[in-house]
Order: C-alpha cells, then sequence, then structure tokens
C-alpha cells in the first residue's frame, strides 16, 4: 500500500510544469497541425454522457482542468436501456443529483412486477429498510443534466467536436486533434480518458486491444407509448423473448423487447414494426396494459456486441462502454459507467497529484473495473442467450411468490440493492 499521508506535489506547480511542455512542443508543430486553438488541460474527456460527464464533474470539484469534448450537441438521444439500478441511483444521490433528475420529469420507480412463464414475483425493494426507487430516465434529459452539473464545477465543453487524431510526444498520448464549429484544433492534456461509447474512437486511435468478444447474442427493439397506467416497471419472459416496461419523461413508458437474432424480421422498416406490434400484443397480459395506450415514436433497434477492452496505457484511459460493453438484457451500463467515473476520478486525482505515479495510478482503476466487471460480464452473456427457462426455476419461482421475505430478496436482487459497492482504485490487486 502506499502512504497517502506524504503531501503531494502543488497541482499549481504541476499544471505549469504541463504548460510549459506544450508550449515547447508547439514550437515544432505546424499552425495546420494545431489549428486556432491550443490550451493544456489535466484531462481531456472525449465523450459527456454517463461517464464522461460526471467524471469531469467530480475532476473539476477538485480544481483540476477539464475539457469534454462530444462529437453530438449536448441532449442529443443515443440508444439506452434507459433505467438506472438502485447502484447507479445511489451514485446519483451521493453527487445530490436525484432532485434535479426528478426535476426533469423522470418519475420514481417504487415496484416491480417480474413474470416467468406466468410464474409472476411482485413487489417492492427495499434497502436498509426504507422503499429503494429507481429511475429510468430519457437520454435527452439526463445527459443534457449531467453536463450541466459538469460545467456549473468548472468543466469546459466543446460540442460537435470530431476527434480525428492523437497527440503522442514520447510515447504518450499527450492530447487530440479534432474538427469542430471553429475548425481544426489540437487539445492537450496529461491525459485522454475514452469515454466515447461502445464504438469508441479514443480506443481505436489507441488500438487498445479487445481482451474478449462474445458478439452479438440478442437483438432489441424499443419505442415509447403514452396512456399506459402502470407507474411500476413490468418485465414479461415468454420462450425466448422479453418485453419490459419503464415509466420515463413526460408520462411516456419505454416498451423494450428482446430476441434472438435469428428472429429477426426481414429487411424494411415496416417489416420491423409489424414484427415488434405482434410481439408485444400476442402476450395477453401486454396486450392488456398496452391496449388503450399509443406508440409515439417508431421502435428503435439495438444489437450490441459483448466485448472488453484493455482499458488504459501511456496517457491514455477508457470509462464506460469505451472499455467495456454488454448486452443491455441486464440494464447494466449507465450504473457502470457512474461507477467507472466514481473511481476513475479517484485514480486521477491521486496520478495527477503525484501521491502516485500516473501510469500506476490508471493500472490500479483497470484492476479495479475487472474486479467489478468480470461476473457481471458473464451473467450478461448467459441471459443475452436468451435460453429457455428450466422447469426446477419456475417452479422455485412459484414458491418464492408465495414468501414475503423471498419476494423482497428476489426483486432487490433485480433492482441491484444486493450489489457491492465499487472497491476503492487500488482495487484487489494492492
Amino acid at each position: 500500500m502506499h502512504d497517502f499521508t506524504a503531501s503531494p506535489i502543488d497541482r499549481c506547480e504541476l499544471r505549469e510544469r504541463w504548460s510549459r511542455l506544450c508550449r515547447e512542443e508547439r514550437k515544432v508543430l505546424s499552425v495546420n497541425q494545431l489549428g486556432t486553438e491550443d490550451h493544456p488541460y489535466d484531462v481531456l474527456v472525449v465523450g459527456a454522457r454517463c461517464a464522461g460527464a460526471p467524471l469531469g464533474m467530480l475532476l473539476s470539484q477538485r480544481g483540476y482542468a477539464v475539457e469534454l469534448v462530444d462529437q453530438n450537441l449536448i441532449g442529443t438521444d443515443t440508444v439506452s436501456t434507459h433505467w438506472i439500478r438502485w447502484p447507479g441511483v445511489q451514485q446519483l444521490r451521493a453527487w445530490g443529483l436525484v432532485p434535479a433528475l426528478e426535476k426533469t420529469g423522470c418519475p420514481p420507480i417504487a415496484s416491480a412486477s417480474l413474470d416467468f412463464e406466468g410464474r409472476v414475483v411482485t413487489g417492492g425493494p427495499r434497502a436498509a429498510g426504507a422503499e429503494a426507487v429507481t429511475y429510468a430516465p430519457r437520454r435527452t434529459e439526463l445527459d443534457a443534466l449531467l453536463v450541466t452539473e459538469a460545467r456549473a464545477k468548472g468543466a469546459r465543453l466543446r460540442e460537435r467536436f470530431a476527434v480525428t487524431g492523437l497527440i503522442v510526444v514520447d510515447g504518450r498520448v499527450a492530447g487530440v486533434r479534432g474538427t469542430g464549429p471553429d475548425g481544426p484544433a489540437g487539445l492537450h492534456a496529461r491525459v485522454v480518458v475514452g469515454a466515447d461509447g461502445r464504438n469508441s474512437t479514443v480506443a481505436r486511435l489507441v488500438k487498445a486491444p479487445v481482451l474478449e468478444d462474445r458478439g452479438v447474442l440478442a437483438r432489441s427493439l424499443y419505442g415509447y407509448w403514452t396512456g399506459v397506467a402502470e407507474r411500476g416497471v413490468r418485465v414479461v419472459f415468454r420462450g425466448r423473448r422479453g418485453i419490459s416496461l419503464w415509466p420515463t419523461n413526460c408520462d411516456l413508458t419505454v416498451v423494450s423487447l428482446v430476441f434472438p437474432p435469428e428472429e429477426a424480421p426481414g429487411p424494411g422498416r415496416s417489416a420491423l414494426d409489424e414484427f415488434y406490434m405482434s410481439s408485444l400484443t400476442e402476450v395477453p397480459e401486454v396486450g392488456q396494459v398496452l391496449a388503450s395506450a399509443d406508440l409515439v415514436s417508431q421502435p428503435r433497434s439495438a444489437a450490441v456486441r459483448n466485448a472488453r477492452r484493455h482499458t488504459h496505457g501511456p496517457g491514455w484511459v477508457l470509462a464506460g462502454d469505451a472499455g467495456h460493453h454488454k448486452d443491455p438484457v441486464s440494464a447494466q451500463g449507465i450504473s457502470d459507467a457512474f461507477a467507472d467515473a466514481a473511481v476513475l476520478a479517484d485514480a486521477l486525482d491521486a496520478g495527477l497529484s503525484g501521491a502516485v505515479g500516473l501510469d500506476e495510478a490508471l493500472a490500479g482503476y483497470a484492476a479495479t473495473r475487472d474486479a467489478q466487471r468480470l461476473a457481471a460480464f458473464a451473467y450478461t452473456c448467459e441471459q443475452a442467450e436468451l435460453r429457455p427457462f428450466t422447469a426446477e426455476f419456475l417452479d422455485d419461482l412459484a414458491r418464492t411468490a408465495a414468501d414475503e421475505r423471498a419476494v423482497e430478496a428476489f426483486v432487490n436482487s433485480f433492482v441491484g440493492c444486493d450489489a457491492p459497492s465499487d472497491a476503492g482504485w487500488l482495487g484487489e490487486s494492492h
């Protein structure tokens, strides 16, 4: 273990050293390479969504100079499971953001009805003896909220900025090159964070090795409905298909269908829409709920590879889906992104302040991430195969439904109330 009682190098001194390094490098780079703007930052975060924006918030409030860049306008929609499981809600609560989330019109979810081939378990999750509510916000609202908080803490933001290359100094990533509304620019930073999703540009540019790739195991479709009376979550499994309903912003309900890739409809928008509607209405329990409701959006399609990458190297590190992405069937992506932001912020603080070496800090973050994600990765891949439920499992569910304590334990597990908290950034290996 390292001695964290030792006084770290003053951050202002470190920043001045870095500024001098950047000024020296600029002497040998042409104007075309750097563009018109060139500022040294402690951390440059590529991607300003569920991993990148909270990371920018946490580092900025500790006094670091942080630049967020995103290729889209903030608040642009993106494919998402929507649901923030209990660990993610707890993280939002620790950051003081739950009230702001509720002000967006996202309703709290306090109950769950889980239907497996007609065996139904219904209950309200509880944690520490209190009601455990979760949320399923539209990403247009959640992402904008997170960026607003990051900027309020001092992070800078560049929207519509597409990263096209890396700045490398002595074998270390020292920034990025890209193009935005003001033209080409080179941005220097002590660390570049790739938080830009499963198709991460940063991961591609640094050639982050893929450690495991299980491919696409399931596909999903989802749409937004109005007029759904239920305020809790409902999940229904029939055969190898799963249907889930989540209340979200603007009195809408997101209704998701997950199915094996081999059951995908033929080409064309109309075939996709027809498959989505028929798959929902042919399940009586779902059809009844949606009978007086209206679909107000075209169904969106998702097919996510289950893969994980090596997450760090000289001057760079990956967070959120950029380093580890899995099928939405387990709905852990948002909560995982929040956890990455919290753990990586601690690691970067230790490395940038001089308490430990920066490379050692990034390795500690990666060890923690792997320790927290490997079991969930394997579990998600198993669930995404959508295997038929065994008779033994269904019999156990019938017994569970008749036992109040067993119901609470089952629902708590589904919501994530029994999930272990993320360890410190040093991980198990230290």
